[in-house]
């Protein structure tokens, strides 16, 4: 009786704990299910509206120079001077003497020819008395001078002397010309950019002495896209030249301006790119000199883009589209065509023609976007 009572009371416990539990169960409320809240993103936003824009146009070229010779003797000898200016780096004005070369051979020729012409002088002095005479003796004869022969009245020798005394005379100027071409001098305003001259030398024809460049102008050949070219005034004989800016990584923070003075003619069959010419004035002078070689950027003013609107650069999906909040607060996507860009800034023509400017832009559009979305925004 003991074992079955201790079998069958915790059996009614078990049983009792049970029921107890199935009627807590049954008397719970039902949990009713929620929908999470709908999370509505914060975007950054610009008003934007229409405006006349003209973003320049940007390209690069290298600064050539406008004139350069070689410093080359049109006679031979030895090099008795060379001028301290007369260094690589040194700037040198119009008519300045770089070198000499001796005169000694020259100073000759030039005595001699003097010589020659006044020997000749004399000779035609006797032939001019000659001539005189055989006229008179011809009319002494009796008979007509005009039927007496050239020769009788010696014209041809008057005119042989006459031509003695021509070629000794440009003779004489070429023995004094060579006498002053032995001083060699700067054709213009110029830099030194090479120098082989030194005293000693023997100085020829062929062989410069040194390279000069002008310091009054120097030119930049820049290239242009067809796209780019649409966008400028091209120079020509009915424009008006155009300045430009002109800037160099070498030298940050120096400005240099220069003029559009002529469109190259021809256009590269390769890639239909098309060549402007720009001058700078005294490139050597000012606070930052621009000297021959330097790589430049050269930023260009471009025609006026009418009703065109500039957003950032990151505002623009795909090239082809911006997001806009309307006035409900839902985002629309608007196709948009671009111009140009500079800076960070894109430069667009609207194609849509449902929304009016000023339009709310979504500066920086997230992947997940959809059309009719509602936003919150964060103006900027």
């Amino acid at each position: 009786m003991k074992l079955v009572l201790k079998i069958l009371i915790p059996l009614l416990i078990l049983l009792a704990a049970r029921g107890v539990a199935i009627k807590m169960i049954g008397s719970k409320p039902l949990l009713k299910s929620k929908q999470p809240p709908a999370v509505v993103p914060t975007v950054s936003t610009l008003t934007v509206g229409l405006d006349t824009h003209s973003p320049p146009v940007l390209t690069f070229g290298t600064v050539k120079s406008y004139f350069e010779t070689a410093i080359t003797p049109q006679v031979s000898g030895n090099i008795t001077f060379v001028a301290d200016t007369f260094r690589v780096g040194r700037e040198v004005s119009k008519g300045t003497v770089l070198a000499r070369i001796d005169t000694t051979d020259y100073e000759a020729i030039l005595a001699r020819e003097a010589a020659t012409l006044s020997t000749n002088n004399r000779t035609l002095e006797e032939e001019i008395i000659r001539s005189k005479q055989a006229e008179g003796d011809w009319k002494a004869s009796g008979r007509e001078l005009s039927s007496a022969s050239p020769f009788v009245l010696r014209k041809p020798q008057l005119a042989a002397a006459l031509a003695s005394i021509a070629a000794s005379e440009a003779a004489k100027n070429k023995a004094q010309t060579d006498i002053d071409r032995c001083t060699l001098k700067a054709p213009f305003d110029a830099v030194i950019s090479e120098r082989s001259a030194s005293i000693g030398n023997y100085a020829t024809s062929q062989k410069p002495l040194g390279t000069l460049v002008a310091t009054e102008m120097a030119e930049i050949r820049l290239p242009l896209t067809p796209e780019q070219a649409a966008r400028i005034e091209l120079p020509n004989k009915s424009t008006e030249p155009s300045s430009i800016i002109l800037t160099s990584p070498t030298k940050p923070g120096a400005e240099w301006t220069a003029t559009l003075s002529r469109t190259d003619p021809i256009i590269d069959p390769t890639n239909q790119v098309v060549f402007v010419i720009a001058e700078i004035t005294h490139p050597y002078k000012g606070k930052a000199s621009l000297p021959i070689g330097t790589f430049v950027r050269a930023t260009i003013p471009t025609k006026e883009v009418p009703e065109a609107m500039e957003v950032p650069e990151v505002a623009l999906v795909n090239d082809s589209y911006l997001w806009v909040v309307d006035s409900e607060m839902k985002l629309v996507k608007i196709n948009t065509q671009r111009i140009h860009s500079h800076k960070g800034m894109a430069y667009l023509k609207l194609i849509d023609p449902g929304l009016t400017p000023p339009l709310k832009i979504v500066s920086r559009p997230l992947t997940n976007f959809r059309t009719g979305m509602l936003v919150k925004t964060l103006s900027q």
